[in-house]
């Protein structure tokens, strides 16, 4: 007997026929999940024990909705049968298409034909066949995989890539995808096959396993493969174990880990060889035997409470020329920290050890090491003290060289009182009194060599009052689309004559340039160690317009005068030697995050001669983008730059599509040895889920630097795989005798 009822009733008719139905119902209604479904008519046949449910079928169970034209499900064997534009959507948000399928266990197992399965990541499957394995495992067969979102337009459309397969498992419970006799397809086009692979599917950022490889060329090491394993150790905690193998070298080995703490975390990065290299010694290069030669890169952070942290950073190699040669690095100069810090509202406190190694080739620099370094700053609260505010810092510094060389320690000690008043005619005042203890102690020093007859160690102690006053006096007017600002600026400082001849040696103080970010400032010095002593008066105007959409122009010209005709404690060519110091200004503007400029520059105050020039631009024009470096400065008397510097970077991209782009860099040097330094060319293409880039740059450096000639980059990044690189020298174009 079949018995027919309309939509209306089938809630009705559901609730009867769990109630009144024959035991073997009953009893999986008891002991399994309960089915709840609509339909437009359903009918039971109690001979062949099942239900037959057609049109706008949907049913749900365990979490699970199957949606189907047509839903049969047999009693006695706990089945259901689904038919017509099936659709079985998961808990975790995966959906499966089908044209037809077959469940049982709760829907968690069953067959399925022409499968189409849509995961909560976007990803998709296809398959002409298909096995659900108690809801943790989906087997396919003739299966195709990619991350890539179907074209809304074309759905049908090939995507970037996929990887096309005889046998696809997807492994719910193991977040993993496997393949067996599997071909990845660019474009629709096959260009690599492997008998079996596995990746992660893209719901997990952990999982242990292989990384991508990548490879390089080099005219030294020929050809390198690297190969890494990831070690998922512990959820805070993991590894990286890896090899990278040259064919005219010995095999790397690559270290690194990271472990994360309830406060804490700590990570490193390391490789190691057994090779030689190339030195130089008194301009005569020398080959090194093979020895042990590697680095270590490592940091760490420790949260101590909401007021306390404590930092480390590493950096070590074992010589020179071994991070460029190897690719790993290109820093001149690695820093070692250790340091801890104390954050309380207006106070701060550091205290850190450092610790450096000059890695360049040549002209080197005895860097020495900062055992300790201690600042604290404490600032009071506005007003709190004669209508102003009390500030005081606190510092002690200790530096330390290698056996004879100058180690000197420093005290210091500021008090200060900052007021900001203006007046009722709207002249803005800043007013500065500050009075600086320093007291310094320098052993084996520089200016005491054997034989001078001068004592190699001294203590000076300094005292260094100063104070300062800003005025300015801003004109604006408001138009419909921006507002236009002339600001007159004008600043004076007094303090004592301080002698900076004395036996205080210069170790922060050498690098002085004057320009429109510290003009307006009461001391030009970096440093601690040279201060700006009797006087000097500083005047300048600013003018912009400034738009209300945050696009602005803004030009600023200052210069200051030194009271005192005599001993300046400026070094020639740092712009203040004289009394009237060079002429600086700069010019910067910005329209609508597409055209950028900052250029700054510094005339001599005698004749305008140019003394240094700095411009950083930037403009997106339609789908050009142009940008340029520019610097031009005159040498430093007594300081390392002996020399006049000038160099000019430039760099453009064009966007092909909205995907592809062509881009080139050129740096070239202008100055004392002119010539190219650096030239690059190079695509790229960036997609919703594969993006990859070639680049081809050339960069000239000598032999014992370590540094590359011409080289090839080539990167490759698939979602849900990681990223494949590769990289070769083809040209060797250091000079050779």
């Amino acid at each position: 007997m079949v018995l027919s009822i309309s939509k209306k009733y089938v809630l009705f008719f559901v609730l009867a026929f769990v109630l009144f139905a024959p035991v073997p119902l009953y009893a999986m209604k008891v002991d399994k999940e309960p089915v709840d479904f609509v339909a437009d008519r359903l009918a039971h046949d109690e001979e062949k024990q099942t239900v037959t449910a057609t049109g706008n079928v949907e049913l749900t169970q365990a979490g699970r909705v199957l949606r189907a034209e047509k839903v049969v499900y047999n009693i006695a064997t706990d089945t259901v049968l689904a038919e017509g534009n099936v659709a079985l959507m998961e808990p975790n948000g995966d959906v499966h298409f089908a044209d037809k399928v077959q469940f049982n266990d709760e829907m968690r197992s069953g067959f399925i034909e022409g499968l189409r399965t849509m995961l909560a990541d976007g990803s998709r499957f296809t398959a002409e066949k298909g096995r659900r394995v108690d809801a943790i495992r989906t087997e396919m067969e003739q299966a195709t995989y990619t991350p890539c979102k179907a074209c809304e337009k074309n759905p049908d459309k090939e995507p970037a890539w996929q990887i096309n397969a005889k046998r696809v498992v997807y492994h719910e419970n193991e977040h993993r995808i496997s393949y067996d006799d599997a071909w990845f397809e660019l474009f629709g086009v096959p260009v690599a096959y492997t008998p079996y692979f596995s990746h992660p599917d893209g719901t997990i950022k952990r999982k242990s396993g292989f990384l991508p490889p990548s490879v390089s060329l080099d005219s030294e090491l020929g050809l390198g493969i690297t190969e890494r394993y990831y070690w998922d150790i512990a959820p805070s905690l993991d590894a990286t174990i890896g090899v990278q193998a040259f064919t005219q070298e010995l095999p790397m080995g690559l270290l690194g880990g990271r472990k994360r703490f309830n406060d804490a975390s700590l990570e490193f990065d390391s490789s190691f060889i057994y090779s030689d290299r190339v030195d130089s010694v008194a301009g005569q290069d020398r080959t090194v035997d093979e020895e042990f030669r590697g680095h270590i890169f490592g940091e760490g952070l420790w949260d101590i409470n909401d007021k306390w942290r404590a930092g480390l950073d590493l950096a070590l190699t074992t010589d020179d020329q071994y991070l460029r040669q190897y690719n790993i690095s290109s820093e001149d100069v690695l820093e070692n920290e250790l340091y801890v810090e104390r954050f309380s509202g207006r106070d701060y406190f550091v205290g850190r050890l450092l610790s450096f190694q000059d890695v360049r080739v040549s002209e080197q620099t005895d860097q020495p090491d900062v055992l300790p370094e201690m600042y604290a700053s404490f600032i009071g609260r506005p007003d709190s003290f004669l209508t102003g505010r009390l500030n005081l810092d606190l510092s002690l510094l200790g530096l330390r060289r290698e056996s004879s060389g100058q180690d000197v320690n420093r005290a210091s000690a500021e008090l200060g009182w900052k007021k900001r008043y203006v007046t009722g005619f709207g002249l803005v005042n800043d007013v500065a009194l500050s009075s600086r203890l320093d007291v310094y102690n320098t052993r084996d020093r520089d200016s005491a060599p054997a034989g001078s007859g001068r004592s190699s160690e001294d203590t000076e102690v300094r005292l260094y009052p100063v104070a300062y006053w800003t005025s300015r006096y801003p004109f604006a007017r408001d138009y419909e689309r921006f507002q236009a600002v002339i600001e007159p600026v004008g600043a004076v400082m007094v303090s004592s004559d301080i002698d900076n001849d004395t036996d205080i040696e210069n170790e922060d103080s050498q690098d002085v340039q004057i320009d429109a970010s510290n003009i307006l400032t009461s001391n030009r010095f970096p440093g601690f160690d040279r201060v700006e002593d009797v006087g000097h008066a500083t005047y300048g105007i600013r003018t912009g317009l400034y738009g209300h959409d945050a696009g602005h122009a803004e030009v600023f010209l200052g210069q200051s005068y030194r009271f005192d005709d005599n001993d300046n404690p400026f070094p020639e060519g740092s712009g203040l030697d004289d009394d009237n110091s060079d002429y600086v200004g700069q010019i910067s503007a910005s329209y609508d995050d597409k055209y950028h400029m900052n250029y700054r520059f510094q005339l001599s105050g005698a004749d305008f001669s140019s003394e240094r020039h700095e411009l950083d631009s930037y403009a997106k024009i339609f789908r050009l983008g142009l940008s340029a470096r520019y610097l031009y400065a005159t040498a430093l008397e007594g300081t390392d730059i002996d020399e006049s510097r000038e160099q000019l970077d430039g760099r453009a991209s064009y966007d092909l599509t909205d995907d592809w782009r062509v881009r080139s860099r050129v740096l070239y040097d202008l100055g004392y040895n002119p010539g190219l330094r650096k030239a690059s060319a190079g695509f790229d293409y960036v997609g919703e889920c594969l993006n990859f880039s070639l680049t081809a740059q050339r960069e000239l450096t000598d032999d014992e630097s370590g540094d590359s000639g011409t080289e090839l980059l080539f990167r490759i990044g698939l979602k849900n795989l990681g990223d494949f690189q590769a990289s070769g020298l083809t040209v060797d174009t250091s000079d050779s005798d």
